[in-house]
């Protein structure tokens, strides 16, 4: 099996509380996001899987939310969150919240670092970690990072200074007015 590589640039995350997740997902595709998270918080996981199967025929790299036996059922990468358990043999993604979770992300080949700005999307414990604790994640983590929290057209010139690979947008797509419009702005 070859490494997973994630590409670079925006990584959007689809939410079923804010629209049909497969429309997302194609729309994400169609404007050249470079990858997909499909987070279904409490969703069957047979019903996940065939949202999954149905992503993979997407021209876009596409991340299970959370759900080990569905990315291996699909053969799609898994992201975790930090209690999410010990590192699958499959490859993942792992959120952090500070620049020595990220100096340590174990075998992902990638990380999310944040909430950068603050969220609205989900309840965390964590405040808003900064673009200058970005920067510094981003100078700790060996591995690609992706800013995530609040990032939005007006804070994303800052994330990408700080270094940051990619960038994941959920609130900032789907509540705004005009999602196409909104990737659109996060892919200039």
């Amino acid at each position: 099996m070859e490494p997973f590589v994630l590409p670079p640039g925006l990584y959007g995350i689809v939410d079923p509380t804010l629209g049909d997740p497969l429309a997302q997902a194609r729309l994400l595709a169609e404007e050249g996001a470079a990858a997909v998270q499909l987070r279904c918080k409490g969703w069957a996981r047979d019903r996940l899987r065939a949202l999954a199967e149905a992503c993979r025929e997407l021209p876009i790299v596409v991340v299970i939310n959370d759900d080990v036996d569905v990315a291996v059922a699909t053969g799609l990468p898994v992201h975790l969150g930090q209690d999410d358990g010990a590192a699958p043999t499959i490859p993942f993604g792992r959120s952090t919240h500070t620049p020595e979770q990220a100096q340590a992300p174990g075998a992902a080949a990638y990380i999310g670092f944040g909430p950068v700005f603050g969220t609205t999307s989900k309840e965390t414990p964590w405040s808003p970690r900064g673009v200058a604790m970005l920067a510094a994640a981003v100078r700790a983590s060996p591995v690609p990072v992706v800013a995530i929290g609040g990032v939005s057209e007006q804070t994303l010139p800052s994330v990408r200074a700080a270094g940051a690979h990619g960038w994941a947008v959920i609130g900032g797509i789907w509540r705004a007015p005009e999602p196409r419009a909104a990737i659109r702005a996060l892919l200039r």
